[in-house]
């Protein structure tokens, strides 16, 4: 007896172990686990734009930004009583809203709850029965009269409404089938209105009265002094200045005392022309009402700023006694001139 050798397996075998063992690592490598894989089948078989892949993020595939871009310089921030003085007015809005809001009170009322949505009918109290039905008259009939509950007539006028059930036949169903049955009587006709319609005057008969050229003079009151301008035709304006200050303008950052970009030029522009005289700094802020808190605010911020612009021209050589500062609550950022 022989024994043959042990043959090796064949390929279709390993091929039916490896292979999956081999696409369980690539979607392992993906970090897809097994709900992820499911669900995207699902969607492919789902189809449409559910099936497709998503869009790149924008800029993927765009290169890093450099570091040396980035801004190197620190903002120009206000002085410390500038943001001081917002934080100040900050505070005070804060508490002139909570006072106004308690004095205002709650913005809900108060609203009373609503009423049963649902009314108990009561139901008629059958007949004793003892009490019998007058003769000719069908049981069903037969009732006694009970008050009606709050809610119920609409019930009541529904069950007249509708039909009697089959089988049964009552008077009132015949009486009511009469009714029906009987043609509609024609409508009472209005008389016709006959006459003269009414006429529109259009033409007057009586002269017409004169218009005067100006109004009627004002009435004079004893112990009563009428102003000057009572006559006048139109309301005075308010008395405002409204000239312009010369010089040279400086420009400030918004709603700051920091000077805008780009200043140096007219800052050094200044100081050559200046020779030996005197620089007068027309300052002022940016009021947003004619309020006189407003006011005083914007005046502030005019002086910080005719501050921020005395201390540049102090370091280019400008002397403090040759400068001469003023604020005002209307008007540009600074004004520079070698007069009054």
């Amino acid at each position: 007896m022989t024994i043959a050798p042990l043959s090796p397996p064949p390929r279709r075998s390993v091929l039916r172990i490896t292979l999956p063992v081999f696409c369980a690592f690539l979607a392992g490598c993906q970090h897809r686990d097994l709900v992820d894989t499911t669900v995207d089948w699902y969607h492919q078989h789902e189809g449409g734009l559910i099936a497709q892949q998503r869009p790149p993020a924008p800029g993927q595939f765009a290169p890093y930004p450099k570091i040396g871009l980035t801004p190197t310089t620190p903002p120009a921030f206000p002085s410390p009583e500038l943001r001081q003085s917002i934080t100040s007015d900050l505070v005070t809005s804060r508490n002139l809203t909570q006072r106004t809001a308690a004095q205002n009170g709650t913005l809900m009322p108060d609203i009373p709850p609503p009423p049963a949505s649902k009314v108990d009918v009561a139901k008629p109290t059958p007949p004793p029965a003892s009490a019998a039905a007058p003769s000719g008259t069908p049981a069903t009939l037969a009732t006694t009269t009970t008050a009606v509950p709050a809610g119920g007539m609409g019930a009541i006028l529904d069950a007249a409404d509708s039909p009697p059930p089959s089988g049964k036949t009552t008077a009132s169903a015949s009486s009511a089938t009469k009714t029906k049955t009987t043609p509609d009587e024609p409508e009472i006709a209005m008389p016709d209105f006959r006459g003269d319609a009414p006429v529109a005057a259009t033409e007057v008969t009586q002269p017409l009265p004169e218009i005067p050229a100006g109004p009627p003079p004002p009435p004079t009151i004893a112990g009563v002094v009428v102003p000057s301008d009572a006559a006048l035709p139109g309301a005075l304006r308010p008395d405002y200045d409204l000239s312009q200050h010369d010089g040279m303008l400086v420009s400030f950052q918004v709603g700051s005392d920091q000077f805008a970009p780009n200043q140096d030029g007219t800052l050094a522009k200044l100081v050559s022309s200046r020779g030996t005289g005197s620089l007068f700094l027309h300052c002022s802020g940016e009021t947003v009402s004619l309020s006189p808190d407003d006011q005083t605010h914007a005046v502030e911020l005019g002086l910080l700023r005719c501050r921020t612009l005395a201390d540049a021209l102090i370091k280019r050589s400008v002397p403090a006694s040759a400068l001469h500062i003023t604020s005002s609550a209307f008007g540009p950022g600074a004004r520079v001139s070698t007069q009054s």
